[in-house]
């Protein structure tokens, strides 16, 4: 997914990769496109499928993937998927946040969800605003990671 996400913000020239490009990326994962876009691919986890059950409605993926797009509009000469990118402050307090939340939940990964969960933390982030915007709730991104 941060792959996934990566190649993103690569291809709308960022300069640093930041927790919008990895809402996209999660979004799109929670979709299947992960899965369907590297048919075949294989991780150290095993091979990439779709999601068992989505956490995202179609209709809500939609809408946050069409105000993401209005928020990440192109910046510059796109970025070869080679090239290094760097993480912003706030992709790196997301990370942390999750990683506290699987702790706390006493979980041996951080999943998508807990992303999602830790970005609706961060207060006045946009992330959140947009997440907020469709109705998810930090609440809800929990009640569903322990599902």
């Amino acid at each position: 997914m941060v792959f996934l996400a990566r190649m993103d913000a690569g291809r709308r020239g960022a300069a640093a990769l930041e927790p919008a490009h990895l809402l996209d990326a999660v979004v799109r994962e929670d979709q299947g496109e992960l899965a369907a876009r590297f048919a075949g691919a294989v991780t150290s986890s095993g091979p990439l499928r779709p999601p068992e059950r989505s956490f995202f409605s179609a209709e809500t993926a939609s809408e946050i993937l069409s105000t993401l797009e209005r928020v990440l509009p192109p910046q510059a000469k796109p970025v070869a998927d080679s090239a290094d990118m760097q993480s912003s402050s706030a992709l790196g307090e997301t990370f942390a946040g999750a990683t506290a939340l699987a702790t706390e939940l006493h979980h041996e990964k951080v999943e998508p969800l807990h992303l999602v969960a830790a970005m609706l933390s961060i207060e006045g982030s946009g992330v959140a605003e947009i997440l907020e915007q469709v109705g998810i709730s930090r609440e809800a991104v929990i009640a569903a990671i322990q599902s």
